[in-house]
Order: structure tokens, then sequence, then C-alpha cells
């Protein structure tokens, strides 16, 4: 169990991040999700996310920003694009966060 572990979690598609949401908490992680570019880098910079997951729905420009500024802002965290709410859970282990 993931205990503690938390995660961001940015896209547009709200059924979409509601359903990552269900499977991430379903493992026990704590999920935040904003539709917010510039709030997902704020947040992952002044809060301790393990990972921060992007929808590969926001526009690749989108996402290498969100990732340079976020990692600027927390050099440690994982940054991963989501492909799909059913592979979200195999990306997060790949990614080396283990629930």
């Amino acid at each position: 169990m993931s205990e503690g572990k938390r995660v961001l979690l940015l896209g547009r598609y709200e059924d979409v991040m509601d359903h990552i949401t269900r499977l991430l908490e379903e493992v026990g992680f704590t999920v935040t999700s904003t539709v917010s570019e510039g709030m997902a880098i704020d947040m992952a910079g002044s809060s301790n996310f393990d990972a921060l997951l992007i929808g590969e729905e926001l526009p690749q420009q989108d996402r290498r920003y969100v990732t340079v500024e976020a990692r600027r802002n927390d050099p440690g965290v994982a940054v991963i694009v989501v492909g799909s709410p059913e592979s979200v859970l195999t990306q997060v282990k790949q990614a080396g966060i283990d629930f």
C-alpha cells in the first residue's frame, strides 16, 4: 500500500481525471488535481508530491513547459504523461513509485 504517497494530477477532462483519481485512491494514493498549468507548477513547488501526472490530452508544448517548471521547483518530482486511465498504475510503478 502506498501510505503517504501523494500525486498531483493535471488534465483537461474531468471524467478522465475522476477515473484516474479513483484508480489511484483505491491503491492508497492521495490525489490532488487541477486543470490549470500554472496551478500545477505552483503546487508542485510548494507541496511535497511524489509524482506529477499530466494527461496526454494537453498539447505537447504545454506538457513540456509544465515538466520543466515543476522540476525547477522540485527536482525530485517524478513527471509522468498519462496515456490512458487504464495504464496509470503501470506507468506509476514504472516510474519507481511503489504502491
